[in-house]
């Protein structure tokens, strides 16, 4: 027997309900935060993709908490980002925070960057409560903020998480190229490998690379004030003599080849270095962190071993975490091929989408 022709009525409630299921899918916040995802990848590295719905950004200086920063926003109300640099001279005004941020607030998000000592290679405890005082100023809102953080802004925003103030209110802290441990920092800077769980991790520093500076830096900061210039000179000519008793075990610290040596003399620092090393170490703050955690890192990274991701990923055991071959510490590199670069790519997609995904449902109720 034929089949009859359905009845236009029921073939536009067909319709109507297939376009609107269509509809709620594409608006579902995973499939939302996907989509933004290359567009804001693309963005940040300068690409030709044009967003002609996105829209305007506006970058203004202000001050909150008592911090300079930089707000790039769109126009009306953006769930916050704080974006967290590492040690890049140019401070806010680097051209690749600049263009990520950009990138970022085209997609619907309040991006601040804040001024910290970080920039010019040196650790500040200060820098920490800088943070901590942005962060807990954005989550008047609610909460629901998100950290991001490169290089050692990486660490420095997993620190911060775990400060009380702002306890219940971050949703993520995303690093990438971040260190889990100063003092694994220390020892494959002067060693040449990282010891993780008794296994050896081979590393070697880019030629002038930043690690070297923020090392030097640490060191001094490392011993009381009065022993920060002998100790400064004698790294500089290479000899200890005449050095007090804290600046002497701190040399020896920095200048060994026995990656053993430099974690037992570590575990050794009187006052203040022992605090700062805490202070400037997530792992050692790891129970206080609430938010979830995202974690990726260049394989090859001449800045901060990749054997330090090994270390977050066993502090933050639920973490997700990810390595990418065609990255140089937080640059995109193109040497290794097509291949390779279209893999990481979609790495570092998968990256950016679970950094949006968690504020893809605001306004929150």
């Amino acid at each position: 027997m034929p089949r009859r022709p359905a009845p236009r009525a029921a073939v536009a409630v067909a319709v109507v309900t297939a376009v609107l299921a269509v509809a709620v899918f594409a608006l579902h916040p995973a499939v939302t935060a996907t989509a933004k995802s290359a567009f804001v990848l693309d963005g940040a590295f300068g690409g030709p993709l044009p967003r002609p719905w996105a829209p305007a950004v506006e970058r203004s200086e202000r001050a909150v908490a008592g911090v300079v920063v930089d707000r790039y926003a769109p126009p009306g109300g953006a769930p916050p980002v704080l974006l967290v640099p590492g040690a890049a001279p140019a401070g806010r005004d680097d051209e690749r925070v600049v263009s990520l941020a950009s990138s970022l607030a085209a997609a619907g998000r309040e991006v601040v960057v804040p001024e910290l000592r970080l920039y010019a290679a040196e650790l500040d405890v200060d820098d920490v409560d800088r943070v901590v005082r942005v962060a807990a100023h954005l989550c008047r809102g609610g909460g629901g903020l998100v950290l991001l953080g490169f290089s050692y802004g990486g660490s420095l925003a997993l620190v911060a998480a775990a400060d009380d103030r702002v306890a219940g209110c971050i949703d993520l802290v995303a690093t990438f190229g971040a260190y889990g441990d100063l003092v694994g920092v220390i020892q494959a800077a002067v060693t040449g490998v990282s010891v993780v769980d008794g296994e050896v991790h081979p590393w070697e520093a880019a030629d002038g690379s930043v690690v070297r500076r923020v090392v030097r830096d640490a060191a001094a900061r490392l011993v009381p004030e009065e022993e920060r210039a002998p100790l400064r000179r004698a790294l500089e000519q290479q000899d200890p003599g005449g050095l007090p008793a804290a600046a002497r075990l701190v040399y020896r610290m920095v200048t060994t080849d026995d990656p053993a040596l430099v974690a037992e003399l570590a575990g050794r620092l009187p006052p203040p270095g022992d605090a700062l090393v805490e202070t400037f170490s997530p792992v050692d703050v790891a129970g206080e962190v609430e938010a979830d955690v995202l974690a990726a890192h260049a394989l090859d990274d001449p800045a901060v071993p990749v054997a330090e991701l090994l270390r977050l990923q066993r502090a933050f055991p639920g973490a997700r975490v990810a390595t990418l071959g065609s990255f140089e510490h937080v640059d995109l590199s193109t040497d290794d091929g097509l291949g390779p670069l279209v893999r990481d790519l979609a790495v570092a997609g998968a990256f950016v989408q679970a950094l949006l995904r968690p504020q893809e449902d605001w306004p929150w109720e």
